[in-house]
């Protein structure tokens, strides 16, 4: 089955491709910012608001593709 990927990133689609996992690019178009400054509003720490931003990215294009397996992923920086 093939999975789609929903990021535009092409570290992450390279990660895919070099482990023979075929997936397509649907990139989520999530405001991200956004989600950020109200998850931080809330108290979320760096590991919650990666979790969170990967799930709100899935969510969304599994909205426009209910029958595919889709995989949301994030990363943030904490210094």
């Amino acid at each position: 089955m093939k999975i789609i990927l929903a990021s535009k990133s092409e570290v992450r689609k390279n990660i895919l491709d070099k482990n023979n996992i075929d997936c397509e690019v649907v990139p989520s178009n999530v405001d991200e910012d956004q989600a950020k400054e109200s998850l931080e509003a809330a108290g979320a720490d760096s590991l919650l608001i990666s979790k969170n931003l990967a799930e709100l990215k899935s969510v969304k294009v599994s909205k426009t593709y209910p029958e595919r397996l889709v995989l949301g992923a994030d990363s943030v920086v904490s210094l």
